[in-house]
């Protein structure tokens, strides 16, 4: 999860082999709790699997739209998956209040600079040099691994924090 947090951060990207090792792992941790006769029930696992296929379904519409990024689309039900039902209001709610308070920073920076560099007169002169529509769309960019991070996290800390 903090992998996934740094990563977002720096280059707004949330590896496939992270989100994939995010949800292979969830099959070993059943087949440990089974080795340690403290097996779930079929139907919490049934249960499990079909919130993060919902959750799924709901995000690649978003994705779809261009509202939220590849990487979210394929962390937030991996993650799900561990949450399972008991943990998955409290995973959305960490992660949708986490990615909030980083959207608000972000826009609040982005607000405080435009507003400093508004003072200029170098970008007035200089039409050449103007920043590119790539640069634009990165600004626009929320790292939201942050708060999928925190929220994973959590839920990493319930369920080792049952185990005990």
């Amino acid at each position: 999860m903090v992998w996934a947090a740094i990563s977002d951060i720096r280059h707004y990207i949330i590896s496939n082999k992270l989100c994939l090792s995010v949800t292979s792992l969830y099959p070993l941790f059943i087949g440990a709790l089974f080795i340690n006769n403290t097996p779930p029930e079929i139907q919490y696992i049934g249960y499990s699997i079909g919130i993060s296929l919902i959750i799924f379904t709901i995000l690649l519409a978003l994705f779809a739209y261009g509202l939220i990024g590849g990487g979210d689309v394929k962390l937030i039900p991996g993650v799900a998956l561990w949450a399972g039902p008991a943990l998955i209001l409290k995973f959305l709610l960490i992660t949708t209040i986490c990615g909030g308070i980083v959207a608000l920073l972000i826009i609040c920076f982005q607000y405080i600079k435009k507003y400093l560099t508004k003072a200029k007169s170098s970008e007035k002169i200089n039409f050449s040099m103007s920043k590119s529509s790539e640069s634009k769309n990165m600004e626009n960019n929320i790292p939201y691994g942050i708060g999928i991070s925190a929220g994973g996290l959590y839920v990493a800390f319930e369920l080792f924090h049952a185990l005990n």
